[in-house]
């Protein structure tokens, strides 16, 4: 008997032990601000992500987008949240613009690596381009990331912010990123100026505690229990905010904005269901673009033209420019 309660009792003591550790190494990992420049040098000497092919395109259209942003004047914006941070953003003005975007970037990211790819279409087509650091991003302030629920508020002031850069007279589209196509549809259906007029969300997960759930899975093979429920009192406690407090589908499913969603289906980060669950919730006008060999992030990278050809009709059919 006394071996039996040794034995439960070191169990009890290592399993203590694996919450305590599993949930400060998982607290930091997802949810601390990490170092931006650290990131940059990885992604400069990363090895190919994908097809050899499709990472050379990738390369060569970055390269051609950054170098047409250089070349633009931009002015530099600031925000203060509803909690007190610094938001920090650029404007880029197009000369007869007819419309805005937004940009949206995803997780432990930056705009211009998201959206290298797709500013020059922009700017070519007359847009205003917005980009902004999330909070405990870039030159932004914070120092916990909250998976868009608390940057929908975020994005919300933002647009505004914009709205009147523009002085009220030019529509406004949303284009979010993973965790940036997340927040564009966790703040849809908040109380936003009539100018904004569509949303495009590209590889977006449905909750951050789904999107934490799946990434253990299959990436780390971790238990959920019960680690991710410590995480999220972690998260309540530190970061304030809740791994369940925002669904992309319950707020689609409010909206009255147009949603243009695209997801690639072999995207193993945001599974290619999350994005489905998205759209067939949302009761608004909406357009799925999947796209069958793409990966996290690469759908306008494998189907440009068709991406770019159904967005636009997505627009124009929606009124967006009226």
């Amino acid at each position: 008997m006394r071996y039996v309660i040794i034995t439960l009792s070191a169990a009890a003591g290592l399993f203590l032990l694996y919450t305590i550790i599993g949930t400060i190494i998982g607290t930091n990992m997802a949810i601390v601000r990490r170092s931006e420049k650290k990131k940059r040098e990885k992604e400069a000497n990363r090895e190919l992500l994908y097809d050899p092919d499709y990472d050379k395109r990738l390369a060569e259209m970055k390269e051609e987008g950054l170098e047409w942003l250089s070349e633009r004047p931009y002015e530099k914006h600031t925000l203060k949240t509803f909690d007190g941070l610094t938001l920090r953003g650029k404007f880029y003005r197009a000369e007869n613009a007819r419309a805005t975007v937004i940009l949206v970037h995803g997780y432990r990211s930056w705009p211009e690596r998201d959206f290298g790819t797709v500013m020059k279409y922009f700017g070519e087509n007359g847009f205003n381009i917005f980009m902004y650091s999330h909070r405990a991003h870039g030159e932004s302030d914070g120092k916990y990331i909250t998976f868009g629920v608390l940057d929908r508020y975020d994005l919300r002031d933002w647009t505004y912010y914009v709205d009147e850069l523009c002085e009220n007279k030019l529509p406004i589209l949303w284009d979010g990123i993973s965790m940036g196509g997340a927040t564009v549809c966790m703040a849809s259906a908040l109380e936003l100026p009539k100018n904004l007029k569509a949303i495009v969300s590209d590889c977006p997960f449905t909750t951050p505690k789904e999107e934490i759930l799946h990434t253990m899975k299959h990436y780390y093979h971790l238990p959920s229990f019960p680690l991710i429920y410590t995480l999220q009192l972690a998260a309540k406690a530190v970061a304030k905010f809740g791994l369940s407090d925002c669904d992309s589908r319950k707020e689609v499913s409010k909206t009255k904005l147009p949603l243009f969603l695209a997801h690639g289906q072999a995207d193993k980060f945001v599974p290619h269901y999350m994005g489905e669950e998205i759209y067939n919730a949302c009761a608004s006008p909406k357009e799925f673009l999947s796209v069958p060999d793409a990966i996290h992030g690469f759908s306008y990278i494998v189907a440009t033209e068709d991406y770019q050809r159904r967005l636009m009709a997505f627009l124009e059919k929606n009124n967006f420019f009226k």
